[in-house]
């Protein structure tokens, strides 16, 4: 049989393997921000992330905020990333994006609450993997953000708020995420602290951008 190139399936064979499941350093595309609400009102950001080489991270969910209004440690990763894309803010209003959905078994494009400002901008991350324990008693796994930093400079956000040019920072936080590369969350088991990257804290008249 003659061998005729289908470039379909070509494409088809790297999604065995497309999905981030190592901890390291990546840089990419934000292909979702979704408005996260809990059903006990907690706030956050549902990210999903694309990789310059076509690997994915979904549901890298960040929440920021308790329904009573207090903060939360995810607040100064969401706001380490918009000082790494030099945003002061991000207003909610309605983005397209692909979600699982169940009932279907498939990615299926959706309209959801989320911020139009971060869809399609390039970002580099430090992912983690963090086990824990679903509501039936079983161990699951998902990736997490431990760093975030500018893919073009590879500075980080205290770096970019100091006015600094010369990425120190990210290969420290490089090594502690080498040292440990899983976060083990799951009940029974001894809790670990998770280390997270400094916002900083400026003024409006020191933000440099």
């Amino acid at each position: 049989m003659d061998l005729t190139l289908d470039t379909k399936q070509a494409k088809a064979a790297d999604s065995i393997a497309s999905s981030i499941n190592e901890a390291g350093k990546y840089i990419g595309t934000i292909t979702r921000a979704e408005a996260l609400k809990s059903e006990r009102g907690t706030l956050g950001l549902g990210l999903s992330f694309r990789t310059d080489n076509g690997q994915s991270a979904d549901y890298l969910d960040i929440y920021t905020q308790k329904g009573d209004g207090e903060a939360l440690m995810g607040a100064k990763t969401v706001n380490a990333l918009l000082v790494c894309l030099k945003l002061r803010g991000a207003k909610q209003g309605t983005i397209k994006c692909e979600k699982w959905d169940r009932e279907v078994g498939a990615r299926i494009k959706v309209e959801v609450p989320g911020y139009p400002e971060l869809m399609g901008k390039r970002i580099g991350l430090l992912l983690q993997k963090e086990l824990g324990t679903s509501n039936t008693g079983k161990d699951t796994e998902r990736m997490t953000v431990f760093g975030v930093f500018s893919p073009d400079t590879e500075l980080t956000a205290s770096e970019i708020l100091d006015s600094k040019t010369n990425p120190e920072r990210l290969p420290q936080m490089v090594a502690a995420l080498a040292a440990k590369p899983v976060r083990d969350n799951r009940k029974g088991r001894p809790q670990t602290q998770r280390t997270a990257p400094a916002a900083g804290v400026a003024d409006d008249d020191d933000i440099p951008f």
